[in-house]
């Protein structure tokens, strides 16, 4: 082997274990007590509470790693309120020559963070403060100057940040899960002044348990007083949904949002809902804006319009009883031919100012309040035409009255309860008699007894 190759091998050999010198220093600099100990007082003043760190770990291709974060929550500290199975920061090494902490990428893996209501509206974990410039004291004349600090401190300077398989869980004040989100995903490019400009992707949301909405994202930015998704896309229930959303932190919070949901399946939307869809079926679109403080739910305001197209709905089940007694389909699965609803939000309440579904036959109509809690009182109307008053066979009551329309009789009854467990007296004014609870029984002894009209010719 030529002298200078022996050489280049054997220099090249040192540098390699010198590296790996450095590098094993490094790691041993990096777990001992005193600079973890500095490591959890940096994050915890950041934060602004204590932080727990498992393992700091360095290597120049991943960066420095922090393994197992965990931050616990300053209401009940036997919990979390927020857990990462890591944080990996990537450095430049020549900035630091000019005393410049440049992170070029600064990722946490799966975290998992709890958002919570305090009792007087406020959220816990805000979106970090616009960063401000503190203004030099004015000198006085002969007042004496405070000790001059030898040296200047580094300048952090975060150029990236990225969330990669996020959870976060967002409980009200009475520790209720309002909204959840799943495989969050976020990455943003970060300036000077905490300004940050990105996309975000949500793979699952969990409304309230009721609405599912998923792969939603879009662009955002964030000023450090407004967070701004002008561009928001997703689909729900195998339709669409687009809108955007405006909030401002700081002073006077508010925030300003809109939506449009296109062809979501009824089907889907009660089977995502826990609820037995049946033969339900149709297509649901329509637009919702809302805006308020987003502290207090008493000042959110808005309105909206849906309507069903092409659908199929499984009525009240004292309905389906009478339709399987007298034969009528209709009662049974109502088709509808028109279907909308406009709705006014106020007063921590969405009124419902026109509820109309029309089927062949039959219009029900219905307006009121149901509460953000899910309580509900509703003023209803059922009214069915000449035809279907014939199929009844004369089991209408006497609370039906003529309308305008005399094609049409009406009868006047209330829905309350819980959109969960809704509660009805339909029954009672459809009979005119309070009948209780066994509706099957009650309908087969009403209709005991009755045998069919014999055809002329019959014996």
């Amino acid at each position: 082997m030529p002298k200078f190759a022996k050489r280049f091998l054997i220099a090249l050999a040192a540098l390699v274990a010198l590296g790996g010198l450095a590098l094993l220093c490094t790691n041993i600099y990096l777990q001992s007590s005193t600079v973890q100990q500095r490591i959890r007082e940096s994050v915890a003043r950041q934060v602004g509470t204590d932080v727990k760190i498992r393992s700091t770990s360095y290597t120049p291709w991943s960066g420095l790693v922090l393994r197992n974060i965990e931050v616990p929550d300053p209401i009940s500290p036997s919990m979390n309120i927020l857990e990462a199975k890591a944080l990996r920061i990537r450095f430049s090494f020549l900035p630091l020559f000019n005393k410049r902490f440049v992170i070029y990428d600064c990722s946490l893996y799966e975290p998992t963070l709890i958002v919570r209501q305090l009792a007087n509206g406020d959220w816990m974990a805000p979106l970090p403060a616009k960063i401000k410039e503190v203004e030099p004291a004015p000198v006085v004349p002969g007042a004496p100057t405070a000790p001059r600090v030898v040296g200047a401190a580094f300048k952090c300077q975060v150029e990236r940040l990225r969330l990669i398989g996020g959870t976060v869980a967002f409980l009200d004040a009475k520790n209720r899960t309002v909204l959840m989100l799943e495989s969050v995903d976020i990455d943003a490019n970060i300036s000077d002044n905490v300004a940050a400009a990105g996309v975000f992707d949500i793979g699952e949301t969990d409304i309230s348990g009721y609405l599912h909405p998923r792969k939603v994202g879009g662009p955002f930015t964030w000023d450090g007083e407004v967070l701004d998704l002008p561009q928001i896309k997703g689909a729900l229930a195998g339709g669409e949904i687009t809108g955007s959303y405006h909030l401002v932190a700081l002073g006077d919070p508010r925030f300003d949002m809109n939506f449009s949901v296109k062809d979501a399946r009824l089907k889907k939307l009660f089977a995502e809902a826990h609820s037995e869809p049946g033969k339900t079926d149709g297509n649901l679109v329509g637009q919702l804006r809302l805006s308020g403080d987003p502290r207090f739910s008493e000042s959110t305001t808005g309105s909206g319009h849906f309507e069903l197209l092409s659908a199929k709905l499984k009525p009240v089940d004292f309905l389906i009883k009478l339709g399987e007694l007298l034969q009528i389909e209709e009662l049974q699965l109502l088709q509808l031919k028109d279907a909308k609803m406009d709705i006014t939000v106020k007063e921590e309440k969405i009124w419902v100012d026109n509820l109309t579904m029309q089927s062949e036959n039959l219009i029900l109509k219905a307006t009121g309040p149901v509460r953000f809690n899910g309580k509900m009182d509703l003023a209803a109307s059922l009214l069915v035409n000449r035809k279907l008053q014939q199929q009844l066979r004369g089991v209408l009551g006497k609370n039906f009255v003529k309308t305008n329309d005399p094609e049409y009789q009406r009868l006047d009854f209330n829905v309350t309860g819980h959109v969960d467990s809704p509660k009805t007296d339909l029954l009672d004014k459809l009979i005119g008699i309070n009948i209780g609870q066994d509706i099957g029984g009650m309908l087969k002894s009403l209709f005991r007894g009755q045998a069919p009209k014999k055809e002329k010719g019959e014996k």
